[in-house]
């Protein structure tokens, strides 16, 4: 009997092993490719291989769990690939790292002070933008935190670019000498 498209699934589940080879010489790719996207960092070939050879063994064991109604067979083969292959992946990190997780000290990258200093500083940058003249105010809005380009900004208030550019300018000379007073102030103070 021929093994194709139309009877390899009835034929694998009488264990026809005719219908197995056709299934690894037409699917084998795809197999070996879904697995290796799972375990291809750091593992050698022969992790993937053994993985590849796992699923043919589960799908010739396991076959009547396909059920034609839900879907087809190669979006199937490709779910079963992917999850033997992340079984294989938590086997290898087992393996390979044994250690108890009371041995390692997590470290805090953004501690407290830090949250509530950045937090203070944008607080008083706003406080400095509010103080703004309204025109410089809008237009320092517009290009830093709405990303406006300057042209825009231009046209919508109907002045040049030229004068965009130099509000901008004077703003952020003007916000930068009084965030450092005000810094300083703090600094004095403790």
């Amino acid at each position: 009997m021929r093994i194709d498209d139309s009877n390899f699934i009835d034929q694998i589940k009488k264990k026809n092993s005719k219908a197995l080879e056709f299934i690894v010489n037409t699917y084998g790719n795809l197999v070996y490719k879904v697995a290796y996207s799972v375990l291809y960092r750091g593992n050698d070939i022969s992790c993937i291989e053994e993985c590849v050879n796992d699923v043919f063994l589960c799908l010739w064991n396991n076959i009547d769990s396909f059920d034609q109604s839900k879907g087809n067979f190669k979006n199937w083969l490709i779910a079963v690939t992917k999850y033997k292959a992340i079984d294989y992946k938590r086997k290898i990190c087992r393996q390979a790292n044994p250690e108890c997780i009371d041995d390692y000290s997590l470290a805090d990258d953004e501690n407290t002070e830090k949250i509530i200093i950045e937090k203070e500083n944008r607080e008083e940058l706003l406080a400095l933008i509010n103080s703004m003249d309204p025109v410089d105010r809008e237009i320092f809005i517009r290009r830093y935190f709405l990303d406006e380009e300057i042209t825009n900004i231009a046209d919508k208030l109907s002045i040049r670019r030229s004068a965009v550019d130099n509000r901008l300018s004077r703003g952020r000379k003007s916000l930068k000498k009084k965030f450092s007073a005000l810094k300083g102030e703090l600094f004095n103070e403790c």
